[in-house]
């Protein structure tokens, strides 16, 4: 008999497990199609727990939840992606400044690829990060203003989303029913077991499956923003 790989397992037993954590408003997480279910890597990979540790909660509204940063410290900051588990097609990542116009940030591309992992790579970490197009970068200097950040796809049509809800809310009518597309949490050294100082773990989904690992990122040197009426004051 074929043995499954040990993360399908683990994702599997999870979905009989109660989502401990998980708020009445968040959106579900569905189990990923063939390949490691998001809370198995989070678990596996970052010793995380994806609704316990999570930093982006719907508490109220979707479109309430916070999705900005800002710069923690001197030199650039550190946007790369660190998993493919979406669509071979074309996939690219950026950053962004928002606008008085949800339609219309002000968006910066740095990078792209064309790569899948497999279940065996993320648990051995073969074939880990997926290699970057030629000319994509991973630094950027955004300012002391807070800014976003955002992902797509070429392979579908309407695919950016970003990590405010309420801009994919207003620019992406395939997903504005449900547009909640990431899930960020700290970043944690596996073997240590220590945070990482202003590092985070994002973990996205750019269409409607919502199984959020079609990009897992990390991003360094920065603080996560409260856009609440007391806006300015970091998590």
């Amino acid at each position: 008999m074929r043995r499954m790989p040990a993360l399908l397992l683990i994702g599997l037993s999870a979905l009989a497990a109660p989502a401990w954590g998980q708020t009445a408003k968040q959106p579900k997480v569905a189990p990923g199609p063939s390949e490691p279910d998001w809370d198995v890597v989070l678990k596996q990979k970052y010793g995380l727990s994806m609704f316990a540790d999570l930093l982006n909660p719907v508490k109220t509204t979707v479109e309430a939840t916070p999705g900005l940063f800002k710069k923690a410290g001197p030199g650039p900051v550190e946007y790369r992606p660190a998993i493919a588990l979406g669509l071979v097609t074309l996939n690219r990542g950026g950053w962004y400044a928002p606008t008085k116009d949800d339609r219309a940030p002000e968006k910066h591309e740095l990078w792209s690829y064309t790569w899948k992992n497999t279940t065996e790579d993320v648990e051995t970490g073969k074939r880990l990060p997926p290699p970057l197009a030629a000319g994509s970068t991973t630094s950027f200097e955004p300012g002391e203003k807070p800014f976003g950040l955002w992902v797509s796809n070429d392979g579908l049509k309407d695919s950016l989303v970003f990590t405010q809800p309420r801009l994919v809310a207003a620019n992406n009518p395939r997903l504005a029913r449900q547009p909640y597309k990431v899930m960020i949490y700290p970043n944690r050294d596996l073997k240590s077991g220590k945070l990482i100082p202003h590092s985070y773990l994002i973990g996205w989904e750019y269409s409607t499956n919502d199984d959020f690992q079609d990009i897992v990122c990390t991003l360094d040197n920065v603080d996560l923003v409260d856009e609440g009426p007391a806006s300015g004051t970091e998590k």
